[in-house]
């Protein structure tokens, strides 16, 4: 039986192996990728046209051939004659895994994406290895292996071989910029109305965006933080009792599924118990983590965006220690994204127990352990921050204990295309039970604190797309993204004491949380709240300036 199986294996390895020159490898490379690993920028590309037939299938074919050129010119400086095969090959198997997600879930490799991907943990990572995904790599990484396979790279001397490689970049520029120039009237309008398109290109854009990602990462990690609010002072009120803010981020929450805001089903009934405010009509820095939470946390916001200064700079977290006061951060997501680098940073994993630390990540309830915790080890001004699983997707069942499955049947699975819309949304308004009784819960804990002025805020760091347009998860570029993807909930809960000795109108705050509001509000609002006096503060874009006497 063993004699067999070797013969076997030896008769596999015998397949006929042709012997080309690079340049016609990397070519037929290019190739593949064109044809068959980007129907989705094909298709977008498409559907952005509405000239006639000839003009279109006219520019989609400059399109194919400047696209196929310009692949083959990124490629010729990533492959190498003595290590082609395998390069080419995990360059193919990534480019099948990132087109599966572009198919699937409408997904832009643009670097925001890449950075949300980088930074994903590998609990997260583990959900998106589905079934369909499988199926995918047959049907597309099996053949470009084996046709990979069969090719022997002609040998050349280093000075003959890197002149070749000079010569067919240069001609790939070429025709690239000939192919474009002859539709250019087409492609520039293309481009200039749909800038998003060209994170469609695989695997050209996440090659391209993929190491600035990781470099910029590796620079920001050694890097220390510029100092904002350098001038930031906490006015002490003499008779007020100390603060005490609570904030909860949110994950993948969004606003039309949010039952204090008018959704059909009520998703939120234990905190429509609750005398809070509700802010239906809230639009997200975002619409994904990595984004979101260090532009809510900035000063410059979505509406001065600017990413790099945003993530090289100290946050609100920062501004507010600068004053004396305690922070904490508890995390049971994918880290804080930089906003509490270098103050008290704890993992709710570690507070956890196996009854709510199953397999697929701890549920939120370790939470409100963290805070329990928090709470208790300070008496002064205080701010204390909860960053949510939430319903962090494509696993929506897997975020709440069976107790709290009341929409029922759910997608039970990580790949949502085997499941009915339905399915997803009952799974996915689950979750949103599942954090409605955490926040009740926390609300309550905090309704015990006597000795302390409190303040309750929460807010989702972006929405979610539940198959609406053949959209799934989030992470579309802003510009682009639907509005279930960038309108996030956002509540506040002050306790009596707070409003009485703040001089706060709480008539006057739910009128106001009428009005559309955004996550650039939080940075001034949260500062207003805590008393914080500082040239970064903007009265304009505090939620509660008008109400405070």
């Amino acid at each position: 039986m063993k004699a067999r199986l070797n013969e076997a294996l030896k008769a596999l390895m015998r397949y006929p192996r042709f012997t080309i020159s690079l340049e016609s490898f990397i070519l037929i490379l290019a190739i593949y990728f064109s044809l068959l690993l980007n129907q989705s920028l094909w298709g977008s590309l498409i559907a952005s046209q509405s000239a006639d037939a000839m003009t279109v299938s006219l520019f989609m074919i400059a399109m194919v051939i400047g696209v196929t050129a310009l692949q083959f010119g990124v490629l010729s400086l990533l492959i190498y004659r003595w290590i082609a095969i395998p390069t080419a090959i995990a360059i193919l198997l990534s480019a099948v895994s990132a087109d599966f997600f572009a198919k699937k879930y409408g997904v832009f490799f643009d670097m925001s994406m890449v950075r949300n991907i980088v930074s994903t943990n590998s609990a997260e990572a583990g959900e998106l290895f589905t079934l369909s995904l499988l199926v995918h790599f047959l049907i597309y990484g099996v053949p470009g292996v084996l046709l990979l396979s069969i090719f022997r790279i002609k040998p050349r001397s280093l000075i003959k071989g890197l002149a070749f490689k000079l010569a067919m970049i240069a001609l790939s520029l070429v025709v690239t910029v000939v192919s474009f120039v002859s539709v250019f009237k087409n492609f520039s309008a293309t481009m200039r109305n749909n800038t998003e398109i060209r994170h469609l290109v695989l695997p050209m854009s996440y090659l391209i965006s993929t190491p600035r990602v990781l470099f910029e990462s590796g620079v920001e990690a050694q890097e220390e933080l510029v100092p904002i609010g350098l001038d930031a002072a906490r006015q002490a009120k003499s008779g007020v009792k100390p603060t005490l803010l609570v904030l909860v981020v949110g994950e993948t929450v969004r606003a039309a599924n949010w039952g204090l805001s008018g959704y059909a089903r009520q998703t939120t009934p234990n905190l429509a118990k609750q005398n809070l405010i509700n802010f239906p009509y809230v639009e997200s820095c975002g619409t994904n983590t990595e984004v979101s939470v260090p532009c809510m946390f900035s000063p410059w916001g979505r509406k001065n965006y600017d990413e790099k200064k945003i993530r090289s700079s100290e946050s609100l977290l920062h501004v507010i220690a600068r004053t004396g006061v305690s922070v904490t951060w508890i995390d049971n997501q994918s880290g804080c994204k930089g906003v509490c680098k270098g103050l008290n940073d704890i993992e709710a994993k570690n507070l956890g127990t196996p009854d709510i630390c199953p397999a697929t990540g701890c549920y939120d309830e370790t939470l409100l352990r963290g805070l329990t915790a928090a709470i208790k080890k300070e008496q002064g001004n205080q701010v204390v921050v909860l960053h949510q699983l939430g319903n962090h997707g494509p696993a929506y069942y897997a975020r709440y204990p069976k107790e709290f499955e009341k929409f029922k049947p759910v997608c039970a699975s990580s790949d949502l295309g085997r499941c009915t819309q339905q399915e997803i949304f009952n799974a996915y308004d689950n979750a949103i039970l599942y954090t409605d009784y955490i926040l009740s819960k926390a609300i309550d804990l905090l309704k015990a604190e006597n000795n302390r002025n409190v303040v309750f805020i929460y807010l989702s760091d972006h929405g979610e797309s539940l198959g609406e347009g053949g959209f799934y998860l989030h992470g579309l570029p802003y510009a682009i993204a639907p509005k279930d993807q960038t309108r996030a909930p956002m509540l506040m809960w002050f306790s009596d004491q707070f409003i009485k000795e703040n001089k706060y109108s709480k008539e006057c705050l739910m009128h106001r949380a009428k009005e559309p509001a955004h996550h650039d509000n939080l940075f001034h609002t949260v500062l207003g709240l805590m008393n914080i006096q500082t040239s970064l503060y903007d009265v304009n874009w505090d939620l509660g300036a008008k109400c405070h006497h």
